[in-house]
């Protein structure tokens, strides 16, 4: 049995989640994305509603449990989005994600912040993500963000972690999430950091949906992981979650 602690099921079939399944994969979290900016936070809000209510059902079906994380992605900032974080705060949720910074802009920050500091008084943990482009620069100021609200280490995943800000990630105490996907990690090479640096704070995802995916990248991780497989591709996954 394994964990793929990053997903989009929204953008998934019926066919794709039977084949993540079928190669093992029973438990997701399906993180909050929107493909298109939205014009209204309600939209956000029914996306919430739609992974709690919809998704998780068409997942259990399967034979997937499915955790569902929401929050407003810095790509799918909507106007008034305070309306969202105010729904945040007055809800009862398992995850928060995927939060994060994309171009580091006021607005983005102003976002992360708002939304870190909704999962720091209710004791929510949250899957941050890190962008393609200056992403070291970037998870710098995710980290300097963090700390400077004292974010405790053990409610966040800095996610899509690779070669270029690793460094950075592992000198804290955060999880890790890597990210086997074209352009990001291959198995290899998460077989790589985790000979180098322990398999204690790593969790492995596919970030499927929406696109052409690996679908089941993190059980092809645990094949060649071997001795490791276990923890990085399911224990720590619920470890953090607190299932």
């Amino acid at each position: 049995m394994f964990f793929d602690s990053h997903v989009h099921t929204e953008g998934l079939g019926i066919s794709e989640l039977k084949k993540m399944k079928e190669s093992g994969i029973e438990k997701v979290c399906s993180l909050s994305f929107y493909p298109i900016k939205p014009y209204f936070p309600q939209t956000l809000i029914d996306g919430f509603r739609k992974l709690e209510e919809f998704e998780s059902r068409r997942c259990e079906i399967l034979g997937i449990q499915m955790f569902p994380g929401v929050g407003i992605h810095p790509r799918c900032i909507p106007p008034n989005y305070m309306t969202v974080v105010e729904h945040l705060e007055a809800g009862e949720w398992v995850l928060f994600g995927e939060l994060g910074i994309e171009k580091a802009n006021e607005e983005e920050r102003e976002v992360f912040v708002s939304q870190i500091r909704v999962a720091m008084k209710k004791d929510i943990p949250c899957v941050i993500h890190t962008p393609r482009e200056n992403k070291r620069i970037i998870t710098s100021k995710i980290l300097e963000i963090l700390e400077n609200i004292s974010f405790p280490p053990e409610l966040a995943v800095v996610d899509h972690v690779n070669f270029e800000n690793l460094d950075l990630v592992f000198e804290k105490n955060y999880w890790i999430g890597l990210t086997v996907q074209s352009g990001k990690l291959s198995p290899q090479e998460v077989v790589k950091i985790v000979k180098e640096y322990g398999s204690d704070r790593f969790l492995v995802n596919s970030d499927s949906g929406y696109r052409n995916e690996f679908l089941n990248a993190v059980a092809e991780t645990a094949k060649i992981l071997e001795n490791e497989a276990k923890k990085v591709c399911l224990r720590n996954a619920e470890r953090f979650l607190g299932v």
